[in-house]
């Protein structure tokens, strides 16, 4: 399932697939952040999301496939 869903939001630019990527570590990306400092959570968090969707756009999809 994250496999296709990262093929489709690489090949077709599908947004709505990146989000769903997004979403399915939003879970891990929480219970990281309790780690931190509650000063810095929001900008850590954006940051995360950022990095995440640079490496979902240039991840190599050629051995999913």
């Amino acid at each position: 399932m994250l496999a296709q869903l990262l093929v489709q939001a690489q090949e077709y630019h599908d947004q709505e697939a990146t989000l769903q990527v997004l979403e399915s570590f939003t879970p891990k990306i929480k219970a990281s952040l309790r780690q931190v400092p509650a000063d810095y959570r929001d900008d850590l968090k954006q940051e995360l999301y950022v990095k995440m969707i640079e490496v979902i756009q240039t991840f190599n999809i050629s051995e999913l496939k």
